[in-house]
C-alpha cells in the first residue's frame, strides 16, 4: 500500500548531529498540516523532517478500507516511515497521533517523543466527558464530519474546535475543505482498551498541550507527562490546532528549545 510521505531537509550540507524529526498528523487530516509551518521551521534550523499520511488520509492508499483501520495499522503505518531514516527519530504526533507515537515507542527504538495535545494513555474518556461538559456542540459536528464530509460541517464549529477564538476566520477557511472523515475503529479503540507499554528507561519525552483545548482538558496532559516522567508545558491561549493557529511560532520554540538542551 502507498503511504504518502512529506520530506523537508536541512539546507546544510554537511550531515547534522541533530536527530530527525518524524511527524504523525491527528484524526480527520494528514501529513499536510505539518508541511505549513512546522517542516520549514525545523528544516531551517539543522532538523530533517518526515511527514506520514496514515492510510486513508491525505494522499495514501487505503480510503476504501479506512474505516476498519485499527490503531495497530495506524502504527504499522508509522514504522514503515521510521525504516526510512538514517537514525531512530525524535517523534512528535499531535492528538491521535500521539497515541500512535506512544505504540511506535513500545516496540521500535527512538530518539525521543514529542506529544502534542496527545490523547494521553488511559485513552479517550477523559476528552469525551470534557467535551460533554465544556462543548456539547462540537460532538455533533464530528459526526457530521464522519458521516457526511467537511460540507456538512459549520466552519465555525472548527474554528471553535481547532483554534483560537481571536484567530480570523479567513485563517480557517482554507483548511475546511482539506479535512476528512476518520476510522470507526480506531475512535474505539482509543477509548481505552489497553494503556501503552513504557520502554525502560522511556525515551526523553515533551509533551505540550493548550489551556483552551476544547478536545482535551489539562488533567490529559499531565497524565501524558507523569506516565512517562516527561517534561511538562502548558501554553496559556493555545487552541487543540496548535500546529496551524497563529500562535503555532510559540509551539514550534517550545519544541525547538526542548530538542535544543536534550540533544545538542
Amino acid at each position: 500500500m502507498k503511504l504518502e510521505l512529506l520530506t523537508c531537509r536541512t539546507p546544510q550540507v554537511v550531515p547534522s548531529e541533530r536527530p530527525p524529526l518524524l511527524f504523525i498528523h491527528g484524526a480527520f487530516c494528514g501529513a499536510w498540516v505539518w508541511a505549513e509551518h512546522f517542516m520549514p521551521f525545523f528544516a531551517r534550523r539543522g532538523y530533517d523532517c518526515l511527514a506520514i499520511s496514515l492510510r486513508g488520509h491525505g494522499a495514501s492508499g487505503g480510503k476504501a478500507a479506512l474505516p476498519d483501520a485499527g490503531l495497530i495499522d495506524y502504527t504499522a503505518d508509522a514504522a514503515c516511515a521510521l525504516f526510512r531514516l538514517r537514525q531512530p527519530p525524535v517523534v512528535i504526533g499531535h492528538s491521535l497521533g500521539g497515541s500512535v507515537a506512544q505504540r511506535l515507542a513500545e516496540h521500535h527504538g527512538v530518539a525521543g517523543l514529542v506529544l502534542l495535545a496527545s490523547v494521553p494513555p488511559s485513552g479517550l474518556m477523559q476528552s469525551a466527558l470534557h467535551m460533554m461538559q465544556q462543548a456539547p456542540d462540537l460532538l455533533c459536528q464530528i459526526a457530521l464530519l464522519q458521516t457526511l464530509g467537511p460540507s456538512a460541517v459549520d466552519p465555525g464549529a472548527i474554528h471553535r474546535a481547532l483554534f483560537a477564538p481571536d484567530t480570523p476566520p479567513e485563517v480557517v477557511l482554507p483548511y475546511l475543505p482539506r479535512l476528512q472523515s476518520e476510522s470507526r475503529r480506531v475512535s474505539l479503540d482509543l477509548m481505552g482498551w489497553r494503556w501503552p507499554l513504557r520502554s525502560s528507561p522511556c525515551p526523553p519525552t515533551l509533551v505540550i498541550g493548550g489551556d483552551i483545548d476544547r478536545f482535551l482538558p489539562v488533567s490529559a496532559f499531565k497524565e501524558t507527562a507523569c506516565y512517562y516522567g516527561g517534561d511538562l508545558n502548558i501554553l496559556p491561549g493555545v487552541p487543540h490546532g496548535l500546529m496551524l493557529d497563529p500562535r503555532w511560532p510559540q509551539v514550534a520554540e517550545a519544541i525547538l528549545d526542548w530538542l535544543e538542551r536534550r540533544f545538542l
